[in-house]
């Protein structure tokens, strides 16, 4: 009975310990091709799928390209946004970035979210705010990649309801999302699992 309950308590523990490993990572962390000249005081970005309920933790991106010279440097913010449901544009701020610095060619990754709320599996949107002129890593190979922006100051920050939302196709961005997904779920039917072997 000793070993059954000491095999049933490591179980757990492993269990618990799956639930909070690692992150999970989902956009686009492959480098691409060119960089854009992304212009200042608009909100602009790109979809992302996430499969699974996610509590997030910080946003990830590439910026400037290493054979194409010296990028321009900004203030910028980023911003994950819900998916309207008739539209499929941008429509709720679910978490945004303080502020950060893009000086140089470089993959900036761990920018943390001001909140961490999770959010359930769908499509998102990942945004980005810049204050000056930017050039985020940037790919033009897929013709059909959708893109949504709207005007916005970058002193006025990231709306929480984006605005009227316009869109366009042809480009994609090296804006990924970092997080870790609720094994709430998981954990309590393992339990019951687990409880049932014994």
């Amino acid at each position: 009975m000793k070993t059954k309950l000491t095999l049933l308590v490591l179980g757990i523990f492993m269990l618990a310990m799956a639930g909070i490993s690692g992150a999970e990572t989902y956009g686009n962390t492959s480098p691409f091709e060119t960089i854009s000249t992304h212009s200042p005081d608009y909100v602009l970005g790109v979809q992302v799928d996430v499969p699974l309920t996610l509590q997030l933790q910080s946003f990830g991106m590439m910026y400037g390209h290493e054979d194409l010279g010296a990028p321009y440097a900004s203030n910028a913010i980023f911003g994950l946004y819900s998916s309207d449901a008739s539209s499929g544009l941008p429509a709720t701020l679910m978490a945004v970035t303080n502020p950060i610095y893009l000086d140089s060619v470089a993959t900036y990754d761990n920018i943390a979210f001001t909140t961490t709320p999770t959010i359930p599996s769908g499509t998102y949107w990942m945004m980005a705010l810049y204050e000056g002129q930017a050039s985020p890593r940037m790919s033009l190979l897929d013709g059909s990649s959708l893109v949504a922006f709207w005007s916005n100051s970058y002193a006025a920050g990231m709306p929480g309801s984006a605005p009227a939302v316009d869109s366009y196709t042809g480009q994609n961005f090296n804006y990924w999302i970092n997080g870790v997904p609720d094994a709430t779920a998981t954990e309590g039917t393992s339990w019951s699992s687990l409880k049932s072997l014994y």
